[in-house]
């Protein structure tokens, strides 16, 4: 940090973390059980309209874990893509 200083050490961190946030995206969804709960993943497959991606989040499998009756549905929606 000699020449750059504090401000100049944070924006090459911002930098570096920029390609590392990046997500990324399937042609295809993937199959049950790959998606962890809550966890989101972008599908390009041709389902959303034009300048939008289709975003699903997982859900829960019934009787993982012992949280029987507990189960939740795979939630499918349309985002702009960025």
């Amino acid at each position: 940090m000699t020449r750059l200083g504090a401000p100049g050490f944070a924006v090459s961190l911002i930098l570096l973390a920029g390609p590392a946030a990046a997500q990324q995206i399937h042609s295809r969804e993937p199959a049950k059980g790959l998606i962890s709960p809550g966890q989101k993943v972008l599908v390009d497959n041709g389902r959303c309209p034009r300048g939008q991606i289709l975003e699903v989040t997982g859900g829960t499998n019934p009787g993982r874990r012992g949280r029987q009756g507990q189960s939740t549905e795979r939630e499918r929606r349309c985002i702009p893509r960025i």
